[in-house]
């Protein structure tokens, strides 16, 4: 018998059915945990790079991000946490064919070497900015860039709960309905605390329970929940956001 082959909406259902399913799979989630875990003690994050540039993201998270970007249409984007500059670079690679018309990077601390190194690499779409994240002096810049253009904001800077928060109700300012965010991190509310690596974020104080607080204070925002059912070795469980109305 000739197999059918199945059409494109009904591959997409299919799919959705199949990452629900995993994600109710409580011995996947718990296996996914532990590697989790084990890989970070390797600081698996930092082994990755774009155009020979630290990436400090997942796989699977580089892939959920395009993802998000071809589905939901964002034409600006705010990366608040350059660190050594791959994600920005992979964001400016993928410009063109998404249609996004300007990437903002943010960071108080950028080297001379690592700008240098940036400038070589990146196009004019990507604006680099030294500076806190949550500086006043940029709200008014920041609306004038996004203007009526749809955005993404991706929170990857300083994990501590106070400083997430303050960075979640810094840019709702800007922010209109059906814009995005995606809180990084957020995995560190879901793992043992990692004592390899001593910080100011923990179990009891990070980014997803500076997220909960934004969105009990803030009921213009909701949870894209299927967005996180496929991730498993992620950086940001149920950390990706969107405005439900102004």
């Amino acid at each position: 018998m000739k197999k059918k082959i199945i059409s494109r909406k009904q591959f997409f259902k299919n799919s959705e059915l199949y990452k629900k399913k995993m994600s109710n799979n409580s011995k996947v989630q718990k296996l996914a945990n532990q590697l989790i875990v084990h890989s970070d003690r390797n600081n698996w994050s930092y082994q990755h790079t774009w155009m020979n540039e630290p990436m400090l993201q997942t796989p699977e998270d580089i892939i959920k991000i395009q993802e998000i970007i071809f589905k939901y249409k964002p034409t600006i984007i705010f990366e608040i946490g350059i660190a050594w500059g791959g994600m920005l670079l992979y964001l400016d690679t993928i410009k063109e064919k998404a249609n996004i018309k300007k990437i903002i990077g943010v960071d108080i601390f950028i080297p001379k070497d690592l700008r240098d190194r940036l400038n070589k690499k990146k196009s004019n779409s990507v604006q680099i900015i030294k500076t806190s994240s949550i500086d006043e002096k940029l709200t008014k810049k920041f609306k004038k860039i996004k203007g009526n253009n749809k955005c993404l904001v991706h929170l990857d800077s300083n994990h501590t709960e106070e400083h997430v928060l303050n960075e979640l109700r810094f840019y709702d300012k800007i922010l209109n309905k059906n814009d995005l965010i995606i809180v990084g991190d957020t995995v560190i509310n879901y793992i043992p605390i990692q004592k390899h690596r001593i910080r100011e974020w923990n179990k009891k104080k990070n980014p997803k329970t500076a997220l909960d607080k934004f969105l009990k204070e803030n009921k213009n925002y909701k949870i894209i929940k299927n967005l996180s059912f496929n991730l498993l070795l992620t950086n940001n469980k149920f950390g990706h956001i969107i405005k439900t109305r102004n």
